[in-house]
């Protein structure tokens, strides 16, 4: 970890007793410190979920949901120990308080995204609500006739939205194809940003397949063509390092709790002159400007955006999940892909095991199905054994079943994770492979 320092090794050594980390050479743990590199048993100690007491066991389920370290515990906390207030309404010093606080956070946000200083961050429950706000906000920009471009490896919450758009506004709504591979078709997308297209919606990751769209080239493309772009960052923006700059998208979104945050509170970026063509999609509260019985005007942005007491714990959590993050540097992001190739050359080498498409670039996420033996089946025996993994179509139907007929077993890492967790998985999973074949 680039920022570490001594006394806080000292500090990991000390406490290492109290987590699980049987098979691990301790003379190799503490040359790891001693280099100053990513140490995954060191991360793991911040996270209270993984001490000796917990029944948690082996999770490899993140893409689902991540657990939380102890500085977000401790914001949370802290947040309704010290006095609630809501923001931006009361004038006594602990509304001014949490004011400062919960607009500095919407400013780590933005810094953190490396975000061009034009954007706008604005609060949301998550991913979800920010598609849907995205979704419903553009009923009255889009016109008839027009074409909107969804990828086909989306996850529900970045296709229906649009689905629904386009039937009850009379659009057209087009697929941008995935090869066998597991990569987005780019030279047909190229092709279909020529028939009028008003938007394209793409994730960053895919969370059933783990693929890693080039969304730098498909923003470029989609300006090219006067075609707004948004980019689902869900399942991106634990793994990767984020820089809206250089991507140029026009709404960036993402959750808390799929990147060591709260549940509950997300991010819609979204760069000005795209979020000024959307109408609300709520209404009341701060967001209000002037009202009278019969009309109302409303605030700027962001606060146009975001009708009703806000989640201000999670805003604040979310700050300081983003600040743990960036503490342990570019070592972490390497070393969750090492892990990955870890686990892929550990499946590869199971002769019943069919890893599921081989995308140019795979982020975080490894789906895979076993010759003979139906997912769930899989699945309930590793979790007797205490190992949390999911399998079924993850939410994302139509791109699951065009590579199998069942769902998929998805494993999916986070940073602390460990090659001891992954061998440990791998052979439970032989046994259950051995016990179905008695």
């Amino acid at each position: 970890m680039n920022t570490q320092t001594k006394s806080e090794s000292e500090k990991h050594l000390n406490h290492v007793k109290k987590y699980n980390y049987s098979g691990y050479n301790m003379p190799s743990f503490i040359r790891a410190l001693s280099m100053n590199t990513f140490n995954p048993i060191a991360f793991r100690q911040h996270f209270p979920c993984f001490s000796s007491l917990s029944t948690l066991g082996i999770y490899l389920d993140n893409a689902a949901t991540t657990q939380l370290p102890d500085v977000v515990i401790d914001t949370l906390l802290d947040y309704a120990r010290t006095g609630r207030s809501n923001v931006h309404r009361s004038s006594h010093q602990r509304a001014n308080q949490l004011t400062e606080q919960f607009e500095q956070a919407r400013e780590e946000i933005h810094q953190w995204l490396n975000a061009p200083s034009d954007g706008q961050i604005i609060w949301t429950s998550g991913t979800t609500m920010s598609l849907n706000l995205l979704a419903n906000g553009l009923r009255q920009y889009v016109q008839k006739g027009q074409t909107v471009l969804v990828s086909a490896l989306e996850h529900h919450a970045n296709l229906v939205p649009w689905q629904q758009l386009c039937q009850q506004e009379q659009l057209q709504l087009e697929i941008i194809p995935v090869t066998p591979s597991g990569d987005l078709d780019l030279q047909l997308f190229e092709k279909q940003l020529q028939n009028n297209v008003a938007l394209v919606a793409v994730a960053h990751v895919s969370n059933s397949l783990g693929s890693e769209n080039d969304i730098h080239k498909i923003c470029q493309l989609a300006r090219q063509y006067n075609a707004f772009s948004i980019i689902d960052g869900a399942q991106a923006v634990a793994h990767k390092k984020i820089n809206l700059t250089s991507v140029n998208c026009d709404a960036y979104v993402f959750s808390g709790h799929k990147m060591y945050g709260p549940n509950g509170i997300g991010v819609l970026y979204g760069s000005h002159s795209f979020l000024d063509v959307l109408t609300p999609s709520f209404y009341g509260g701060e967001m209000v400007d002037q009202v009278s019985y019969q009309q109302a005007s409303f605030r700027e942005l962001p606060f146009r955006l975001e009708a009703g007491t806000p989640n201000i714990a999670g805003a604040l959590g979310l700050a300081a999940t983003t600040d743990f993050l960036d503490q342990w540097g570019n070592g972490r992001i390497q070393y969750e892909q090492h892990l990955l190739n870890y686990t892929a050359q550990s499946l590869s080498q199971i002769e019943e095991v069919h890893i599921i498409a081989n995308p140019t670039l795979r982020c975080a996420v490894l789906p895979f199905e076993v010759e003979g033996i139906h997912p769930f089946d899989i699945t309930t025996w590793l979790n007797e054994q205490q190992i949390a993994i999911r399998c079924g179509h993850h939410c994302a139907i139509p791109v699951t079943e065009q590579f199998t007929k069942y769902g998929s077993i998805r494993l999916s890492i986070a940073s602390y994770n460990t090659q001891h967790e992954i061998d440990q998985f791998i052979t439970t999973l032989k046994q259950a492979i051995d016990i179905n074949k008695l």
